[in-house]
């Protein structure tokens, strides 16, 4: 059996980093700014956001925005597409590669194109077996793989009580 990898090992510990401030009880911004600075060094991103999603409806509202133009409090309606099927049927990741992809799968494509990113990761926040918000990153275009994606998954994950917990309709009127 092989060794883990350093890369293993530190994208674990990042994992445990981001956990142990949600377990903690920190501030949902400090817990929120943990992740950040877990999600750049392991991953990379342009934009990250997180979503308090309601899968009956489809609609969500951003818990987390590192994107002036896409402020905490808003809401999103998504649609039935490749992103719903991975995310809501699946519990998987959706990466979308490309423009074309991107287009493809969001209604609000150009004013994500508009932050001058092409290429996605959402990752599902999971609690008790069902779908309970994404934790979204965006990039340049082909910036994101598969493997990527599945780096991400944990992340998600770390965050869930923490999206549980969170009443979307205060969101928005904090600072």
């Amino acid at each position: 059996m092989s060794e883990p990898s350093p890369f293993a090992e530190h994208s674990r510990n990042a994992v445990a980093r981001v956990e142990a401030a949600v377990r903690g009880g920190l501030p949902a911004d400090a817990a929120f700014a943990r992740l950040r600075e877990a999600l750049a060094a392991i991953i990379g991103f342009k934009v990250l956001t997180v979503l308090k999603l309601d899968p009956a409806t489809l609609r969500s509202v951003r818990l987390y925005s590192s994107e002036p133009s896409y402020p905490v409090g808003g809401t999103k309606q998504h649609v039935r597409s490749r992103w719903s099927e991975a995310v809501l049927e699946r519990h998987t990741v959706f990466v979308a590669h490309d423009l074309a992809a991107l287009r493809e799968t969001f209604p609000d494509s150009a004013a994500i194109e508009a932050t001058g990113c092409a290429s996605i990761i959402a990752a599902p926040i999971l609690d008790q077996g069902s779908v309970i918000g994404t934790m979204n990153l965006w990039h340049r275009g082909r910036y994101y793989d598969e493997a990527k994606g599945l780096l991400a998954a944990p992340f998600a994950q770390a965050i869930a009580p923490l999206v549980r917990d969170a009443d979307a309709s205060t969101f928005g009127q904090q600072q």
